[in-house]
């Protein structure tokens, strides 16, 4: 029996994270779900473009954004623990996992229900539980701008089952990029104003 674990909660550091996804894209390789890399390989690139801007100057606090960056990872890998060993997740993960199962959307679908699932829901629940406020929204902020210029990298890299999706990703790649990006940043923005007006929000949902 497997007895691997997708949860997170033994990472001490980026690099532990950094190896964490790597061990998780080869479970979920061997477990041939292929959907579920969709978005797998796109937070795993933005993370990495995180960790790399670490001691630069980018972030004007590199060990908040170090903890939040490993803290939010943390609610992807229980959910996806969770789904693993047949236990419950939340409503927006499962419903990811039941039509990523059912096999019937391409795969960038399937990377926006992962965003939608990760940002619309886990994102502000990790920021509450981190406390973080409004010293911390400049980095937050800041990852927007990551996510930009990674976003074209990440699309490029999905692996479409439809020849004609292939080919609009080999000729009309802004096809995706411009409103995945509009969306992803949507989210992000309703996350963190979620965040700071605490549970009760009139912004809440999903």
């Amino acid at each position: 029996m497997d007895s691997f674990s997708f949860s997170s909660a033994s990472v001490l550091d980026l690099q532990d994270l950094i190896f964490h996804f790597e061990k998780v894209r080869v479970k979920l390789e061997e477990k041939n779900q292929q959907n579920l890399i969709s978005f797998h390989d796109t937070y795993f690139l933005i993370t990495q473009t995180v960790f790399s801007k670490i001691g630069t100057g980018f972030f004007e606090n590199d060990e908040n954004m170090i903890v939040f960056v490993i803290s939010f990872a943390g609610y992807y890998f229980d959910a996806l623990d969770q789904f693993f060993t047949g236990e419950n997740s939340s409503l927006a993960w499962q419903f990811l996992f039941k039509q990523s199962e059912k096999n019937h959307f391409p795969r960038f679908v399937y990377l926006l229900l992962g965003v939608h699932a990760h940002i619309n829901q886990d994102l502000s629940l990790c920021l509450e539980d981190l406390g973080f406020g409004e010293s911390f929204k400049n980095d937050y902020l800041a990852i927007n701008e990551i996510i930009k210029g990674k976003l074209a990298q990440a699309i490029s890299q999905l692996k479409e089952k439809s020849p004609i999706l292939k080919l609009v990703l080999e000729t009309g790649l802004f096809v995706y990029q411009i409103p995945m990006h509009k969306f992803i940043v949507l989210c992000r923005n309703l996350a963190w104003y979620k965040s700071q007006s605490g549970r009760e929000s009139v912004l809440a949902y999903a």
